[in-house]
């Protein structure tokens, strides 16, 4: 159990969210109600909660709480800078102190403690984020230099379930200053099956999938957009293009771009659809429950007895791929495809080609 704290902006959540927000407002100079601070905390219209009860509002206790602990310290540190509108319902506050950051040693402690705590973090996770990448932004640091001395003496205690050493991880970080430079690259492609061929790359998206590194971004040749590179397909040396222009991609594209499937892949002539599935267990209902396949997931029967049959069934709207095929058969029996049709047929061709190579 965390001990409680003199230090308001301390702590996490949603009550340092208010603790923050509220202090704000209040060095604007201006009169302050728990009406003002929801109204922005939740994006509500302006009159809103003189229709609606603020008490009815999620996080109405903490603010309850957030708001006279704000108060308390401001008086603590200056006496008689805080005043109030005089009413009794819509009470407001306003601040009328004259230093215009009286609690900014305590809110500066709480940002040192956290830049602190993510330099604690970023040497734990040594063994979460790939080995070259972790070098490449703590090079020829005393930070580095501890994470190696600790994870040689055993000392690391977070580690991904992905083995980190995959061929060309340390390109990583030559694609992400690129992608922030917005620099064109140049470099030898080698397709699985295919000769290897020069691309001229503008690269804008990193995202891995199953332990594996992609990068996206506009490309000399066909699909031109949204063209896609395993990082593990690269070969040779990587050079930088001053004579061409960059192109940037418009925000919010990659999000769009991946909304609708699981993994990298867009197949062609599909179309997002609604995919049913039934669990058959209830083990793996409730896995699904806590580990869905995709955001999209809905559960749209709970599992139980259903006309002599036990099953429970979820949904996805979803743009059906080799991705999701994929997660489905690492479920093996334990999931069915209801439906549509063809993904229910992709599936069962599958599964008919792996119990012939049995027979």
């Amino acid at each position: 159990m965390l001990m409680p704290t003199t230090n308001i902006f301390a702590g996490f959540g949603i009550r340092a969210e208010f603790v923050n927000l509220i202090y704000n407002e209040l060095m604007k100079h201006e009169f302050v109600s728990y009406a003002d601070i929801l109204t922005l905390y939740y994006g509500r219209p302006d009159g809103y909660y003189e229709k609606y009860a603020c008490k009815y509002e999620s996080g109405y206790g903490e603010l309850k709480k957030a708001f006279p602990d704000v108060l308390k310290a401001l008086l603590k540190a200056c006496p008689g800078c805080i005043e109030d509108n005089g009413k009794s319902k819509g009470i407001a506050y306003r601040y009328i102190g004259k230093d215009n950051d009286p609690l900014a040693a305590e809110r500066q402690a709480v940002v040192q403690k956290s830049i602190e705590d993510y330099v604690a973090f970023c040497k734990a996770s040594a063994g979460i984020l790939p080995t070259s990448w972790f070098s490449s932004f703590f090079e020829n640091t005393q930070l580095l230099l501890d994470t190696k001395r600790e994870t040689e003496a055993g000392g690391s205690y977070i580690r991904s379930s992905f083995e980190q050493n995959l061929t060309n991880i340390d390109l990583l970080p030559v694609f992400y200053k690129a992608i922030a430079n917005q620099q064109v690259l140049r470099f030898s492609y080698h397709p699985f099956g295919q000769e290897s061929f020069t691309l001229t790359f503008h690269p804008q998206y990193l995202k891995e999938y199953n332990g594996r590194w992609f990068v996206f971004g506009e490309a000399d040749r066909e699909p031109y957009h949204a063209y896609n590179v395993p990082l593990d397909r690269i070969a040779g040396e990587i050079c930088v293009i001053d004579d061409v222009e960059y192109i940037p991609t418009k925000k919010g594209f990659y999000q769009e771009y991946f909304k609708n499937i699981i993994g990298v892949t867009h197949e062609k002539d599909t179309k997002v659809e609604e995919v049913i599935i039934r669990t058959k267990s209830e083990y793996q209902h409730g896995l699904l429950q806590t580990k869905p396949l995709h955001h999209s997931q809905k559960e749209i029967l709970p599992f139980g007895e259903h006309e002599g049959q036990w099953y429970g069934e979820v949904s996805l709207t979803i743009e059906p791929n080799r991705e999701l095929r994929g997660r489905i058969f690492l479920y093996s029996e334990n999931l069915e495809v209801i439906s549509p049709q063809l993904l229910r047929e992709q599936i069962k061709e599958s599964l008919q080609k792996q119990v012939n190579q049995y027979k």
